[in-house]
């Protein structure tokens, strides 16, 4: 999702399972058990991982893969960042249950790409989605 414009962290987390709904990856139900999960995720630590990145992330019982839906924030959102700067680019992962190992090594990996600078400038920079599909094929960790 690109320009998202939340009036909170709450709203990204509605926004993004949204999308994944809309793209037919959950139904109704599934996109509120979602979203009452990585709430309740928030309320335990924040994903906020500083430099502006956050990743939230949960696992659905017979959810069938991991699915990551990006969104863009450029005029910021306030995740209780542990550096306390606002967010402007989430990663929210979703996996299932049955797949715990894959949810964590994505997780890692989505880490060390945080780490490079120039990433979130081509991200923030992307006009369509298919861009920001690009900016990950070209990436190597």
């Amino acid at each position: 999702m690109l320009d998202m414009k939340p009036a909170s962290k709450n709203d990204v987390l509605e926004t993004l399972s949204t999308c994944l709904r809309n793209a037919g990856i959950l139904d109704d139900a599934g996109m509120k058990l979602l979203v009452k999960k990585l709430e309740e995720r928030e309320s335990l630590s924040t994903t906020g991982v500083g430099e502006e990145w956050a990743i939230p992330h949960a696992s659905l019982d017979g959810f069938p893969k991991t699915v990551i839906a990006v969104g863009i924030a450029p005029g910021g959102v306030d995740f209780a960042s542990v550096d306390g700067d606002d967010v402007k680019v989430v990663f929210m992962i979703v996996g299932s249950r049955s797949v715990p190992r894959l949810h964590i090594q994505i997780l890692a990996r989505i880490v060390r790409m945080c780490r490079k600078k120039a990433l979130k400038e081509k991200l923030m920079a992307a006009k369509t989605p298919d861009e920001v599909i690009e900016i990950f094929r070209s990436m190597d960790d």
